[in-house]
């Protein structure tokens, strides 16, 4: 089942008759169809290396294929056809494929799994735009590189601007083969069209739409990144004993003027066709939100390590009686820990130089148990309070969510322009900010949620429970090797041990206690419960069982 409300999502439960029969095809069917693809993808990488023989890196890019190598490129095609059509794949097509004069790039959306690779097949191994990742992929490496394919290194300013250049000189150029591009750069659960990456669309020519359908009873196909692991889809796909593909070739789409000049409006355009063509929506959303949702967890991780090395809970030691302003010399002071302590490096990667509040934000987060609505609320009560406790200043906003939401300084100020009534509005109403998280940016929010059931508030006791442990064990080992070196008085030193052991953990026990009542004391207190402990028992009233 696919969540509506996230495209990166996607979980799978079996029901009893498709968990017995993935049991007796798994044993049965899935080892004879492993074999083939074994034996097929074997045969066509063989191909694939005969055939780019002789050429150097370079060459695989300069010229289109022609005569043999072309020729072998189609055999390619048929041999891993074969093996998705032994493997149980039904491809059903909609539409004819339009010429590369005609359509020089193919659009194909949705991307939802690594077996869309079959429509790759299907459409006559067009020159894919790939991660350059994939090129090295066992098997698929030799495959891919064969199609002559624009590689994307995604973290790589330049490669983006190869990457165009590369996809116009081959839309413009003649003898090459269709450019078949994913649009959306990752994949999703199909529930909605995510924000196409423009590469496409810079040429500015026509573009063929194509539609991917995976039409079966149990969706086994999908693979999101918050879902089924690789090899259960392929465990459970090749377990069943079809699975349906249709492809579905849309009329070329001829852009304006406008778009020409636009490629972002052009991209738009092409995915509202395509989206109400599919019968599904639209979503902001794209795989960089993803990263920040990992960045946010690391993040976590570097809050959590600096709370350990604290003696006291982070939520007091940025409570708002204190100055959340702080010269970064004297912030191992204020903290309770050493001025050179690496874990402080965190504060100054959410802070900058000298605010805290944006760490008495992420702690406030992961102390309350929505962590949606407490930055919700805390936005506005924090920065700049003099307009109120429903506006927040733009400049504000765009601060905290670069920080907090992890936003580059584009996509923070794009974000609050489109919360706010325009480019001049200088404040921000928190009614139109949960709006723009809930309906517009979810993956966003998912980033908060990062920050949810963070334990913060006790981890700072940890330290001296442990320490009080180890001093505890190590007087006790103290005192057995004096029994041990006094034999001739065991039973009065044995006595001794025990009477002093005894009072030992009393004493501890009454220290654990103070540290415990404390810590729930400080907690009702920042949770408005009210005062405790006046009618609590204390260990001066209770007797040692």
């Amino acid at each position: 089942m696919s969540d509506p409300k996230n495209p990166f999502v996607h979980s799978l439960t079996l029901s009893s008759i498709q968990l017995v029969k993935v049991c007796v095809l798994s044993v049965t069917l899935l080892p004879i169809r492993l074999l083939i693809a074994l034996i097929c993808l074997t045969l066509a990488t063989i191909l694939a290396v005969v055939g780019l023989k002789g050429l150097e890196k370079g060459d695989i890019d300069k010229r289109p294929f022609t005569g043999w190598r072309l020729a072998v490129r189609n055999v390619i095609c048929y041999i891993l056809r074969f093996m998705f059509f032994c493997s149980g794949f039904s491809v059903k097509i909609v539409g004819k494929q339009a010429s590369p004069e005609d359509a020089p790039i193919l659009a194909v959306a949705p991307h939802s799994s690594f077996f869309d690779a079959l429509a790759v097949c299907v459409m006559g191994a067009p020159s894919v735009v790939a991660k350059a990742e994939t090129s090295s992929i066992p098997f698929w490496g030799s495959l891919i590189k064969y199609t002559q394919p624009v590689l994307v290194h995604r973290l790589d300013t330049n490669s983006r601007l190869n990457t165009i250049k590369q996809i116009t000189e081959r839309s413009e150029g003649r003898g090459w083969q269709q450019v078949q591009i994913f649009p959306e750069g990752t994949c999703t659960n199909r529930s909605c069209l995510i924000t196409f990456r423009l590469g496409a669309f810079y040429p500015g020519v026509a573009v063929q739409p194509v539609l991917l359908k995976w039409d079966n009873m149990t969706d086994c196909v999908t693979w999101t990144w918050e879902g089924i692991e690789a090899w259960r889809i392929i465990v459970y796909t090749l377990s069943q004993f079809y699975t349906n593909l249709t492809i579905e070739y849309m009329a070329p789409y001829n852009p304006t003027k406008e778009e020409v000049q636009d490629p972002k409006l052009f991209a738009a355009n092409i995915r509202a066709v395509m989206a109400n063509k599919l019968g599904v929506t639209t979503t902001d959303c794209n795989y960089l939100d993803y990263l920040r949702i990992e960045k946010s967890r690391t993040l976590v991780k570097k809050v959590q390590k600096l709370q350990r090395k604290m003696l006291m809970p982070l939520i007091e030691a940025t409570s708002e009686e204190k100055q959340l302003t702080v010269n970064m010399d004297l912030l191992g002071e204020r903290l309770g820990v050493a001025q050179d302590l690496s874990e402080l490096s965190v504060v100054e990667e959410l802070c900058g130089k000298v605010d805290l509040r944006n760490l008495r934000l992420v702690t406030l987060l992961a102390t309350e148990e929505d962590a949606l609505e407490t930055f919700l609320a805390q936005t506005f009560i924090m920065y700049n309070p003099e307009l109120g406790p429903d506006k927040v200043s733009s400049e504000s906003l765009e601060a905290v969510l670069s920080t907090v939401m992890l936003l580059n300084q584009k996509e923070a100020k794009e974000a609050v322009v489109n919360m706010s009534k325009g480019e001049d509005d200088l404040v921000v109403e928190k009614k139109d900010l949960a709006d723009f998280l809930l309906n517009k940016k979810p993956n966003y929010v998912k980033v908060l949620r990062c920050w949810e059931g963070v334990d913060l508030l006790t981890a700072a006791g940890m330290g001296d429970l442990l320490a009080m442990s180890a001093s505890l064990t190590k007087e006790m080992n103290r005192r057995m090797e004096k029994v041990a070196e006094s034999g001739s008085n065991l039973l009065s030193a044995g006595k001794e041990v025990v009477s002093d052991v005894s009072a030992t953990i009393t004493a501890s026990r009454d220290k654990v206690t103070d540290v415990l009542s404390s810590a729930v004391t400080s907690l009702h207190k920042r949770t408005g419960s009210g005062n405790i402990g006046s009618k609590a028992e204390t260990p001066d009233n209770k007797k040692l069982d």
